[in-house]
């Protein structure tokens, strides 16, 4: 089964290309006069992804509330975002969370990456350590 581990950590290092790694997060910042119109439909399986798991989304929001998912502390702001992908060895594809930042808490969203790049930006991203439990 794919879980997410309870020792994941978001890593604050720089890194030149997450799209690289196995495991990464971005965090999107609100910018209120972007407003770019992307026009496209993106092809991903994450919610059947995060359905066939669903305990996931609640385990890495509950930790992102807690403050204990980034290595180091980190300066979030009203409506900031975050993509966590996590690649699970059962699937071909990586599953990307989707969180907002609002009212001083971090919620469960859905990933949509035309959206999010209409209206934001991307200010800081790096790798995962420990993102998934090891199981023999």
């Amino acid at each position: 089964m794919c879980r997410i581990s309870d020792k994941i950590i978001l890593c604050t290092c720089e890194i030149k290309d997450v799209y690289k790694l196995k495991h990464f997060w971005i965090l999107f910042r609100f910018n209120p006069n972007k407003g770019e119109l992307i026009i496209g439909q993106p092809f991903g399986f994450d919610v059947l992804l995060q359905n066939k798991n669903s305990d996931n989304p609640k385990l890495l929001c509950d930790r992102l509330n807690t403050g204990n998912l980034f290595d180091k502390p980190m300066i979030i702001e009203e409506k900031d975002r975050i993509q966590i992908s996590i690649h699970f060895k059962e699937n071909e594809n990586p599953t990307n969370y989707g969180f907002t930042y609002n009212n001083g808490k971090w919620e469960i969203i859905e990933f949509d990456y035309f959206n999010w790049k209409s209206e934001h930006f991307e200010v800081r991203e790096g790798k995962i350590k420990n993102a998934v439990n090891r199981q023999r």
